[in-house]
């Protein structure tokens, strides 16, 4: 029988007082290769709400399975930098699930406020795939990015250690073992670990308190150990990006980062 085009569900879940801990946030500095500037990484705000995303995700009510999914996208909105001792209030929402060809899709809706200002929202959407055919999806024309502005290793340990400060313990993430019950060869890279890389290096030049959205679609899988290579295009609305797989060129991570007028607020 098909799943149902849509599902009527809506949950969320509260964390008040919500603060990074302090060996984690350490922890997370190190496997992305961030330096501490006494305020959070932007992307660290997703795995101080992961709490929050697991406790909707496991819930009984939950109609998925939750080992195994895989993360498409995510559009983060930093309308300013918070301190890394710094106590916020975060709620996370999910409010329906789609039936699409490549299996049931759905989005959390999580925010952070400081007082009665939003300093943080993302919306996060995933995929509980159809099983694998062992077909991969077309690429498509690619656009001609030129040469790479950076690149680098990653080790194949590194899901193991991107899991601990991200309570991220996909099984396809973790070991190949693991992997393969899922259908893939190795173990795959986190696409928030790949992402925090290039975020920081892009934002490298900018005021941390510069209100900020950033765009992230995860595309290919990254087998670990892997090597990428990151490009970009600077643009009128900000700056679009694309981090490869090496030595072939597929795109693992393609994005944008745009500056944002918008005060802060509800």
């Amino acid at each position: 029988m098909a799943a149902p085009e849509h599902m009527d569900i809506a949950m969320d879940a509260v964390w008040r007082g919500a603060y990074a801990d302090a060996t984690r946030l350490t922890q997370y500095r190190s496997v992305c290769g961030l330096a501490d500037t006494g305020r959070l990484p932007p992307l660290y705000l997703h795995a101080m709400a992961m709490p929050l995303h697991m406790a909707i995700m496991s819930h009984p009510q939950f109609p998925l399975r939750l080992l195994g999914l895989v993360h498409l996208s995510n559009r983060m909105q930093c309308l300013r930098s918070v301190g890394s001792s710094e106590r916020v209030d975060m709620a996370c929402q999910l409010q329906g699930i789609q039936a699409t060809e490549r299996g049931q899709t759905f989005t959390l809706h999580t925010r952070a406020r400081a007082g009665s200002d939003t300093v943080w929202r993302e919306t996060s959407t995933f995929l509980a795939p159809l099983p694998r055919s062992g077909k991969r999806p077309p690429m498509g024309g690619e656009l001609d990015w030129g040469s790479p502005v950076a690149h680098w290793a990653v080790a194949g340990n590194a899901g193991r250690r991107f899991a601990v400060p991200s309570s991220d313990w996909n099984p396809i993430h973790i070991s190949a073992l693991t992997a393969r019950l899922f259908g893939y060869p190795r173990a795959i890279a986190h696409g928030m670990f790949s992402a925090a890389r290039c975020v920081d290096l892009l934002c490298r030049d900018q005021s941390p308190d510069e209100p900020l959205q950033i765009d992230l679609r995860f595309k290919r899988p990254l087998l670990i150990p892997g090597e990428v290579a990151l490009h970009t295009r600077h643009e009128a609305a900000g700056t679009s990006f694309v981090l490869t797989i090496q030595p072939h060129g597929e795109p693992h991570i393609e994005g944008t980062l745009r500056k944002l007028s918008e005060p802060l607020g509800t």
